[in-house]
């Protein structure tokens, strides 16, 4: 990939992921969750603490993915990292699907498979974006623009 060139494929994983986020927020509304923990008040202010501060974090992973696939200088090790974090986020979200499937009632269990393309997918933008950022052994990778004449 050429010097400053922005990551399409990574900035469309980043807007999934964001999407996934604010979905998220709407979740517990849009299933009613609080109406079966009435009788729990802490039961239901732990679960919607939780899916709120867990939408939270998908949503600044993904703002932080965007930046990263936008960004000229995005081969920092830091950047690497916020990747492999949000990729890694994806690759469990898939593998506890597979082995924790959600309990769909049996006309909709055909919706497994695209509850489980989500993660595959958006893992799959992740590694790709990775593996170009991936700077040979021993090398540095100098984010600045070359000066004025092409000398520097």
């Amino acid at each position: 990939m050429r010097r400053g060139a922005s990551d399409w494929g990574l900035a469309v994983a980043g807007i999934l992921t964001c999407g996934m986020a604010l979905y998220h927020f709407w979740l517990p509304i849009a299933f009613r969750w609080g109406d079966a923990l009435a009788e729990v008040p802490m039961l239901h202010w732990g679960l919607f603490i939780i899916n709120a501060c867990f939408s939270y974090l998908l949503l600044a992973g993904g703002a932080a993915t965007i930046a990263i696939a936008l960004e000229p200088g995005r081969r920092e090790r830091a950047g690497r990292w916020v990747l492999m974090a949000m990729a890694g986020f994806w690759l469990f979200n898939g593998a506890y699907q597979v082995f924790i499937p959600m309990p769909l009632p049996q006309r909709m269990a055909g919706l497994r498979w695209g509850f489980l393309a989500f993660p595959a997918v958006v893992v799959l933008l992740y590694g790709l974006a990775l593996a170009r950022r991936r700077a040979p052994s021993g090398t540095t990778v100098d984010p600045s623009p070359p000066a004025p004449g092409g000398i520097g």
